[in-house]
């Protein structure tokens, strides 16, 4: 007695159906994972990013600031704080002589303002570094965080007699000992966390 050889079954059109649908499914799913994988990569680029970019501008502050320096010389550029508001909020500026890098090169002779810039007519958005060339004409502006809307300044100085933070300040002659920078933004988390903790700088020869 023979046995019949096994005929190959093809597969019907259901079977394909479904082995289609399961394969679609796995790359919709692997897709769908990839591209999650992508996203956190390019959000994890972008806060890194942000924070060596926020360090950068902690620094450069700080070593302008740690760089300033009094002339006493007749209609020389004072150490400066101006104490102001602006919609309930600290708009404050400071200005000041520097030995530090700047946009304009290394060594004194530049002026340095920090403020928070609102003028529609300049290209300049938030915290904003104005440099200046003393004596001179040349100039420079850098924008350092478009996010920020208030800035809060106050010195450290012992000038009275007793250590204390002042809120303003204006000399040619005398230095604060210290300076101490708020940033804020409209929306907390908009700031970078680096710029939410406050910048500060001891001067040398301050008082």
């Amino acid at each position: 007695m023979t046995r019949s050889a096994a005929v190959p079954r093809g597969m019907t059109v259901i079977e394909l159906v479904v082995g289609l649908t399961v394969t679609a499914l796995a790359l919709t799913a692997g897709y769908a994972t990839l591209g999650t994988l992508v996203d956190h990569r390019a959000r994890v680029h972008d806060e890194a990013a942000e924070t060596v970019r926020a360090a950068a501008v902690r620094r450069a502050i700080a070593d302008w600031l740690a760089g300033a320096y009094a002339t006493g010389a007749p209609l020389s550029p004072p150490f400066q704080v101006v104490h102001r508001r602006d919609r309930g909020r600290a708009d404050d500026e400071i200005a000041f002589l520097t030995t530090a890098r700047t946009p304009l090169g290394v060594g004194g002779g530049v002026t340095v303002r920090l403020f928070v810039d609102r003028d529609a007519r300049t290209p300049e958005r938030g915290l904003t570094a104005e440099f200046g060339e003393w004596p001179g004409t040349r100039a420079d502006r850098l924008e350092l965080d478009s996010s920020v809307v208030a800035l809060d300044v106050r010195c450290l100085s012992a000038a009275l007699g007793r250590r204390e933070w002042m809120r303003g300040w204006s000399s040619a002659v005398l230095l604060p000992q210290g300076v101490e920078l708020r940033a804020a933004a409209a929306a907390p988390e908009r700031l970078t966390p680096l710029l939410r903790v406050p910048i500060t700088a001891r001067i040398l020869g301050g008082r």
